[in-house]
């Protein structure tokens, strides 16, 4: 079955460009990018680049109504969304050349580590001609990695946005002799304590992290995924009646909290992140998003980019989103400690106030 080329997705504006460049990386990744330029930009003219970086479960799509304005503020911007690895039309260019195939749980987990992710993004400034970015911004998942990126190759970013989930910075790795466990054992004691409540409840990175997660969301086809999709981002928006704010105590402690304290704030949190222990993410939001919202407004709104959303999935799977979860869970490769252990304790460089922000809206659009 051909895939429909990206220009044809809604709401996209025409100033937008979709095309795939290839990176200078062990498998010569091809990362899809989506990209726009000031209006009546000159062919000769370079202008500062500024990098959009996606979360979970997210494409160069999501950023789509933003590519343009950023291009036109000031005196211009070349503006970058790309398809992270592992998701939407990235692919390796044995794929791309070939019969593409999906990401699977037992691939190797190495190319999805953060610092590899990192490198994908360094080469992609590379190859867009680039030796420094005026702008990094993350989103969800894309936050950390923006820290990453920065830390990795402080020279390259000039400024970083941290968009719904702050950077707390690179811990010294903890290795451990089985892949298949946590990398520390604050994690294993808080999935412990958090499965032992009444009722039991687990992490959703747990989840995500588990062989049966990716198969648990795309069982039903397309039209399933399209309500999954559109229930997820609703419960994970303002609009959705239990996103609730809580004072945390554990957070506020002055010194370290128990295990069991933790467990019991973690318990507070919406079920999108502590989930029910027996239950898949697509229980969750289905009973969810079918408990608070009779008129289903979920379904209503932007209905085309859930559509784009729930098209690329069905064709590529979410594994190798997953396996960004998975890496975190998990005791570095080898050949990532010693460089983990360089960069661990290291702070963002920040040469005015105006380096680094961080932000947390209080709805999210798709």
């Amino acid at each position: 079955m051909n895939t429909p080329p990206a220009r044809d997705w809604p709401n996209l504006s025409p100033r937008i460009i979709s095309r795939s460049v290839s990176l200078d990386v062990h498998d010569n990744l091809q990362m899809h990018i989506l990209e726009a330029f000031p209006l009546n930009t000159d062919p000769a003219d370079t202008y500062p680049l500024i990098l959009l970086l996606h979360g979970f479960p997210e494409l160069a799509y999501s950023w789509r109504k933003v590519l343009v304005p950023l291009a036109d503020a000031h005196s211009g911007y070349h503006v970058v969304a790309p398809d992270l690895r592992g998701f939407g039309r990235s692919v390796p260019k044995a794929d791309a050349e070939g019969s593409p195939r999906k990401v699977e749980y037992h691939d190797p987990l190495g190319p999805f580590h953060i610092l590899a992710i990192a490198e994908d993004v360094r080469s992609l400034v590379q190859a867009l001609g680039y030796t420094s970015v005026a702008m990094l911004v993350g989103h969800d998942f894309g936050s950390p990695l923006a820290g990453y990126c920065v830390l990795a190759h402080p020279n390259v970013y000039k400024s970083v946005v941290f968009m719904s989930a702050p950077f707390a910075g690179i811990d010294p790795p903890a290795v451990q002799a089985s892949a298949d466990k946590p990398s520390t054992s604050l994690v294993n004691d808080i999935a412990s304590a958090l499965a032992a409540l009444d009722p039991p409840r687990k992490h959703y990175t747990a989840y995500f992290s588990t062989p049966g997660a990716n198969s648990d969301i795309l069982e039903g086809g397309e039209d399933d995924l399209r309500q999954f999709i559109a229930g997820y981002f609703y419960m994970k928006g303002g609009r959705w009646p239990g996103n609730l704010t809580h004072a945390l105590s554990s957070a506020s402690a002055q010194s370290m909290p128990s295990i069991q304290n933790l467990a019991n704030d973690l318990a507070i949190l919406p079920e999108y992140y502590v989930m029910p222990l027996h239950e898949s993410m697509k229980d969750v939001i289905t009973r969810n998003t079918r408990e608070y919202s009779t008129s289903r407004p979920h379904l209503e709104e932007d209905e085309d980019a859930i559509a784009v959303y729930a098209s690329e999935f069905n064709r590529t799977g979410f594994q190798g989103g997953l396996n960004y979860y998975r890496c975190a869970l998990s005791p570095p490769p080898a050949d990532r400690v010693e460089e983990l252990s360089q960069l661990a304790g290291k702070r963002l460089r920040r040469a005015n106030e105006k380096r680094t922000r961080y932000g947390n809206g209080s709805r999210q659009k798709m």
